[in-house]
């Protein structure tokens, strides 16, 4: 029942701040100077938190502070996950300094959140020094390090880890083993993944979901074993996501593996998703084979839809940098499924202009 009622006040706190945020400031120095409660200021912080408005969260924290309002250990937390989500480093180290402070190091929830909030910053010494300093080092903060190691690619070090906390009987979850398989893939370690996939079905009988055969597809894509990659989709026991396509049809692109991608992009077109990033990956990779017809099939299909083209970035363009395809070859932004000047512009044989005009009506 009391849970039941917490969840009511923060839902009330949320709605209240959506309907008057502009008055939120104004009322809160009268309710800081009346004497609200920390629990109650605690929701509040909660509300800015929950609709993801760091600044202001922190802002209500200050004030906390500065009112002798004694925030909970709930209300630090709340805080710390916020800035670790968006990567605001400096609200994180904000709170280890409150932390620290205040002699709240015990607490086992606060001390994950930071190695949490420090790996997410890319900031992996500091995550590792206050790793190294808990006293019960669980499974959270392992897959916390594993995973920050991953993204710096440092595969190895995170496969060391990994191997720390088998040693320490530490129970390996679907989580874990997603951190592990990301880490071989930002590394390359394509032998260790594939061991790693193995492993985790093997030994710790974990059933792989979506993300753990998203992981090797990426894996297989960056090192451009592209039929591998497909032959993972494949023997999934479901459907594969469309984002896991648009990641082996990027990196049929940049290989030129158009076969492959070509397949890819004809189930991806299937699902008829409404992410223009999707279309233009299959654009730029039909354009680079000089595909016009299968190009001007995308082309009416995106005008059909009415998307507009945006920018995006796929799992693999952070690896590679922007596809070369892109840089010369653009979808207009501004008119749906239109060509831009550029590419009116591109040097093309006889032939091949004679292609592109059919497919084109030009």
């Amino acid at each position: 029942m009391r849970t039941k009622r917490m969840r009511a006040r923060r839902t009330g706190c949320r709605c209240a701040l959506e309907v008057d945020g502009d008055g939120v400031d104004a009322s809160l120095r009268r309710d800081l100077r009346g004497g609200w409660s920390e629990g109650r200021l605690g929701y509040l912080a909660g509300g800015f938190a929950f609709m993801d408005q760091v600044e202001e969260a922190m802002l209500l924290f200050r004030k906390m502070i500065e009112s002798a309002v004694v925030p909970n250990d709930v209300t630090v937390l709340t805080m710390l996950s916020l800035g670790a989500r968006f990567g605001h480093l400096c609200h994180g180290r904000e709170m280890h300094c409150y932390i620290l402070k205040h002699g709240l190091t015990g607490s086992n929830l606060l001390q994950n959140s930071l190695v949490d909030m420090y790996s997410k910053s890319r900031q992996m010494a500091a995550a590792h020094r206050v790793f190294d300093q808990m006293q019960c080092q669980d499974r959270h903060a392992y897959t916390s390090l594993i995973l920050g190691y991953g993204m710096q690619r440092e595969g190895l070090v995170s496969l060391e880890l990994f191997d720390k906390m088998i040693a320490n009987n530490i129970k390996v979850d679907h989580v874990t083993m997603v951190a592990v398989l990301s880490a071989c893939s930002h590394s390359g370690l394509v032998t260790q993944g594939q061991l790693r996939f193995a492993e985790m079905i093997d030994v710790f009988c974990i059933a792989p979901r979506v993300e753990h055969f998203s992981c090797m597809v990426d894996l297989y894509c960056r090192e451009g074993l592209l039929k591998m990659a497909e032959e993972m989709i494949n023997r999934m026991p479901f459907q594969p996501t469309a984002a896991m396509l648009a990641t082996l049809i990027e990196a049929c692109g940049i290989h030129g593996k158009t076969e492959i991608g070509d397949r890819a992009a004809k189930r991806l077109l299937a699902m008829r998703t409404n992410n223009p990033g999707h279309y233009k990956l299959i654009a730029n990779m039909y354009i680079s084979a000089k595909r016009w017809p299968e190009l001007a099939k995308v082309r009416s299909l995106m005008s059909g839809m009415e998307l507009n083209m945006i920018p995006t970035h796929s799992l693999l363009e952070s690896e590679y940098g922007e596809c070369p395809v892109e840089q010369d070859y653009c979808l207009n932004r501004s008119m749906p499924g239109c060509l831009s000047d550029d590419m009116t512009d591109t040097d093309f044989s006889s032939s091949e202009e004679v292609k592109f005009n059919e497919a084109f009506g030009g």
